[in-house]
């Protein structure tokens, strides 16, 4: 009896394990099916319109309809094909129309743009360039035809969808990749109504382990492409409520999906550490992007103990040669880690620094620093201040030789370090710890995107300014969201930089092109002609707490930094840039819309570490010299 009730078991188990692979390689196969299905029609779609400008058909409208319908094809494919191919596509499928330099690369290879952007300039240009549109399609099609394929599984479809929300969010409804057709909203509307499509595979799945959650879903996506539906003009659509009622909930709802499903989770197949927190439910949750990601010391290191270390560090002067300058005297929590000055004062009150000097709130979302790019990470950029004769005018073993005769110093590193002997790596590892944890996102916007019920008087100002920024204006086509900085989504790992004909002096009726050659002088790869002038794309959090702004402080306010962008640029007050890569045409921006936008970005202040001074400074063992040091330094 007991033998006959094992095989009963054993059977009904290899039922339900075959089942369960049966519906698992039928969901998998509706999928692919449906990805290679698109993935021909986008190919067709450039077959006729490369037909159509051939056979010499100039019919503009026509066109610009046939290539829109191209975009309609990617974009109902982008969410897997991106997910599968991304450098492919942001250097060849859909590239910025602005060269650059390719990356991990020995030498300085430039990388033309290519693909549906370039084409979308071309193709609602006043006059359309036919030979370089053939040029740019036989280029799309070459590449298209030569991708490899791909399988994509379960995890995939989940994974790759939360992603475009993200993409979305913080790319899809600023116009970032239609640069002349305006089409963006239409694209939004492409792209969620493939991943519905796709998604109903998985529905009588759902449903059988969670109807509610099934119907959350699927209810939202109705609701979602119906909004879409009704509101597809760029100029007055609500971002704000688009992203609070829609997409947000979407990102929400898909990882609840994916955990009832339980089908793998990214770090599960991928040991590689991620930017991206996949487990965070909101685009703009404090935990949405991994600060230990960016920080590139060992987690063994990223302790409370090592922060507190390294904020003693951060505000002791010891670590110059005069012992007067700490890096707070420049970045000081006050003033939101800045000095509020143009130019911060060089070393021993010897005139000023280059540059100003950018706020450290946030900072740690970057994997470059300084103004032209020139360090790659935390640590490497302390070693550039601390050998500068402008700034901390000193080397480590001077430092190092300091710190040893410091008791408290001693026993803190060996708490932290253990054995290891005191070097560079501890006391810059300490450090980054700090600066690291420097980041906050409670500002009153979030709370406003993150709790529909928070009430503040000039919240419609607030929103309205965040609408502007994030379309009309176009300022959020270089500070992404959620961080607000120049490190590019969905993935947020490559920091960019920008040309904007920033002036020596902007009060000068006659305005001239500051000197400063940023980027183009920079590191020896990328000297050349496409990054002169250009200048990473700060972090607009905390901006009310850091004037004046530009890198050479020459912009007073936010109002003169708004007129500025609303001219064109530095095309609009007559410096002329070939590279210049702020769009030069006048935004045409009222003085209540820039007043909307200027009230957006005080709402993203949100400095918890105002009164962040440490109270007392490790002493030093027979030396009254050092003992007698300020906290923060002496200037």
């Amino acid at each position: 009896m007991k033998i006959k009730l094992s095989i009963i078991l054993l059977l009904f188990l290899s039922l339900a394990i075959f089942s369960f692979i049966k519906n698992d390689t039928s969901t998998t196969q509706k999928i692919n099916e449906n990805y290679n299905n698109r993935l021909l029609n986008f190919k067709q779609q450039i077959t006729i319109l490369l037909t159509h400008i051939e056979n010499k058909n100039t019919n503009k409208a026509l066109l610009q309809q046939q290539y829109l319908d191209i975009r309609k094809s990617f974009k109902s494919n982008q969410y897997l094909l991106e997910y599968a191919e991304p450098i492919l596509i942001k250097d060849y499928i859909n590239s910025a129309p602005l060269p650059k330099l390719e990356a991990n690369s020995f030498g300085a290879n430039t990388l033309q743009p290519h693909g549906l952007q370039v084409i979308d300039e071309l193709i609602f240009s006043d006059t359309v360039d036919k030979e370089s549109i053939i040029e740019e399609l036989n280029i799309l099609q070459k590449t298209m035809n030569a991708m490899g394929q791909h399988y994509f599984y379960d995890r995939d479809v989940f994974i790759a969808a939360r992603i475009e929300m993200i993409r979305i969010a913080s790319m899809g409804i600023t116009g970032f990749d239609v640069p002349a057709s305006g089409n963006a909203i239409t694209d939004v509307a492409s792209s969620i109504n493939a991943i519905h499509t796709d998604l109903k595979i998985y529905k009588s799945l759902i449903e059988s382990k969670q109807m509610q959650l099934s119907d959350s879903l699927f209810i939202k996506l109705n609701q979602t492409e119906n909004y879409l539906m009704e509101n597809q003009n760029f100029g007055s659509f609500n971002r704000f409520y688009f992203t609070q009622n829609y997409i947000n909930p979407l990102f929400e709802l898909l990882l609840n999906v994916h955990i009832l499903l339980g089908y793998e989770m990214p770090n599960e197949f991928n040991n590689k550490p991620q930017a991206v927190n996949y487990l965070s439910k909101n685009i703009f949750d404090a935990q949405f992007l991994n600060a230990a990601y960016y920080l590139n010391i060992p987690n063994i290191y990223n302790t409370p103990q090592n922060i507190a270390l390294g904020k003693l560090l951060f505000f002791d002067p010891i670590l110059s040669e005069n012992n007067q300058r700490a890096c707070a005297s420049c970045h000081n929590p006050i003033k939101g880690f800045t000095d509020n000055a143009a130019k911060s004062i060089g070393y021993n009150f010897n005139g000023t620094l280059k540059r100003n000097a950018p706020s450290l709130l946030n900072c740690v979302y970057s994997d470059r620093y300084f103004h032209d790019l020139r360090a790659r990470g935390l640590t490497d950029q302390m070693e550039h201040v601390i050998t500068s004769k402008a700034e901390f005018n000193t080397d480590w073993h001077s430092i190092l030789e300091k710190l040893k005769h410091s008791n408290e110093y001693m026993q803190m590193f060996k708490a932290i370090y253990k054995n290891e002997a005191l070097g560079i790596q501890q006391v810059q590892f300490s450090i980054a710890a700090y600066v690291g944890s420097l980041n906050g996102f409670n500002s009153t916007f979030d709370k406003l995107m993150k709790d529909a019920n928070f009430k503040i008087n000039n919240k419609q100002n607030i929103v309205k300014g965040y609408n502007l920024f994030m379309g009309k204006a176009v300022c959020g086509t270089c500070h992404f969201a959620p961080v607000f900085n120049g490190t590019v989504p969905p993935y947020y790992t490559d920091s960019e930089s920008e040309i904007l004909g920033v002036a020596e002096n902007p009060n000068d009726k006659i305005q001239h092109l500051s000197e400063d050659k940023g980027r183009g002088q920079a590191l020896l790869k990328e000297q050349v002609p496409f990054y002169e002038y250009s200048f990473k794309t700060p972090i607009i959090r905390n901006i009310a707490l850091t004037a004046p702004y530009m890198h050479n402080g020459a912009y007073k306010n936010l109002q003169a930094v708004m007129k500025f962008y609303n001219n064109g640029g530095g095309e609009g007050v007559g410096i002329h840039l070939p590279y210049q890569t702020l769009a030069t045409d006048k935004l045409e921006l009222s003085k209540k819309e820039i007043a909307d936008i200027i009230s957006f970005m005080n709402a993203l202040t949100d400095n918890p570490f105002i009164e962040d001074t440490p109270k007392f400074l490790p002493s030093f063992k027979d030396s009254t010299l050092l003992n007698s040091r300020k906290i923060g330094g002496v200037y």
